[in-house]
Formats: C-alpha cells, structure tokens, sequence
C-alpha cells in the first residue's frame, strides 16, 4: 500500500488488522525495553533501588499489551468466556476488567481525534498510533521483525522462513460489509463535526465506488442506483466547495 491521508489511511485495514497492528506495536516496545536492561554496563550509575523501578515499568507495559491482545481477541470474535478461559477468571471479572478498554477502542475508531480544548486547535490522538497510520507502522514493524526474529531464530538455531512482510503479510482483509460500515461511520462522524462539503465529498465519492463494486460482486441493481445518487450529492458538494473557495 502507499503513503495516504493519515486520516483515512486506517480505511484501507480491517478493524481486527488494526488491532493486531496495535498488539505489535506495543509487544515490540515492550520487548525493546526490556533488551535494554539486560546489559550491566551502567548498573554502577543507577541509584539504589532503581532497577525495581525499571522492572515495574515493563509489568505496566505488559498489562498495556494485555489489554491490547484482549481488545484484538474481542475485534476478532473471541468471547469474554474464551478471554476469562485464558485469564483464568470468570467471564463477568474478564469482561469488567477490559470491558472500558474495548469501548474505548471502538470509539476512537469512529473518532480517532479528542475533541479540541476550549481555545486550542490542537485535537490529541484518541486512537492507538499504529491503528491511525496502519501504513506507516507496519511498515516499521515488518523491519522490526525481519531484525529481531531473524536473531532470535539464529541464537536458538532454528531456522527461520525468509519473509519480506512478516507483520503486514498475514493481517486480516477488509471485506466489503466491513468497508461499508466504516464508511457510514465516517459520513456520521463528519455531520456531527460539521466538517467542510470537500471532506463529504471524498466520503460520498468514496461510497460511491463502494456501492458499485457491490452492484458488479453482488449483483444487486440496486446498489448501482444508490452509487449515482452518493455520486450526485458528491457533485453538489465538490460545486459548494469550490463556492467556498472563491474570492
């Protein structure tokens, strides 16, 4: 895939693969920080104590990476009873224990940006970095596995599959119900925010081409008549924006 609008980049990715995107982005931090404590060159530099303090990071960030794993499982159709299986809890303790962080998942899906401050611009990032850029992240955990496993495998000495995409290679597809359902969350999201008629429009044209793909895969006329009609109103808002941009 190429470069994109960072804003729309996450629309070309199923939502299980942008979980799983997620899960690898925080599995490969964590294990980078727990390789740097294994070298003892500056332990006569630290205080007293302070490898305790370094430990109790890395147990934070595994239980950011539980949750993320628990939220890719629940994207992927695992029931909290599975889950609790695995955590060794019941079903009602796993789903109270991670039911915020998947809510919070599926809404930064639909809004991936915080609302603005009152008097500042500047939206903070609601959704994981990796989810909201999924291009440029598997991107970078491809050569972080390519780095790190290929070690692993020739420290253990076991033999390792040569694999240019080891990360992106095996994510879930998008299919078009799931396309679809992105896109009306995307229509929702731009009403409510009342955004400018030239970013309703990319989304109309956009659903445009989606509608048709379904009438030629599907068969169904009627989704063929539906794709001129998002077409037509992305004419009429391409029109108002040009308006707009008019002096």
């Amino acid at each position: 895939m190429t470069d994109t609008d960072p804003g729309t980049d996450r629309y070309a990715y199923s939502r299980t693969a942008l979980a799983r995107l997620a899960l690898s982005h925080e599995l490969a931090g964590l294990a980078d920080r727990a390789a740097a404590g294994v070298p003892t060159v500056n332990d006569a530099f630290t205080n007293p104590g302070e490898s305790v303090g370094d430990a109790l990071h890395l147990v934070e960030l595994a239980q950011e990476v539980l949750a993320r794993a628990v939220v890719y499982e629940r994207q992927r159709g695992a029931s909290w009873e599975k889950i609790g299986e695995q955590l060794d809890v019941a079903r009602q303790s796993a789903h109270e224990r991670y039911r915020e962080a998947e809510e919070e998942w599926g809404q930064a899906l639909v809004e991936p940006l915080y609302p603005a401050e009152p008097g500042r611009r500047v939206r903070g990032l609601r959704l994981h970095e990796a989810a909201y850029e999924p291009t440029k992240a598997g991107r970078r955990l491809d050569q972080w596995a390519r780095e790190h496993v290929d070690q692993w495998a020739s420290a253990h000495g076991k033999q390792h599959r040569d694999d240019e995409h080891p990360v992106t290679g095996r994510l879930p597809h998008l299919t078009t119900a799931e396309e679809m359902v992105q896109v009306m969350d995307a229509i929702n999201l731009l009403h409510r925010t009342h955004a400018g008629p030239a970013k309703r429009a990319e989304v109309m044209e956009r659903k445009a081409a989606l509608l048709d793909r379904i009438a030629v895969e599907d068969g169904k006329p009627e989704a063929a008549q539906q794709a001129a009609e998002a077409r037509a109103y992305a004419a009429q808002l391409r029109a108002e924006a040009e308006a707009e941009a008019t002096p």
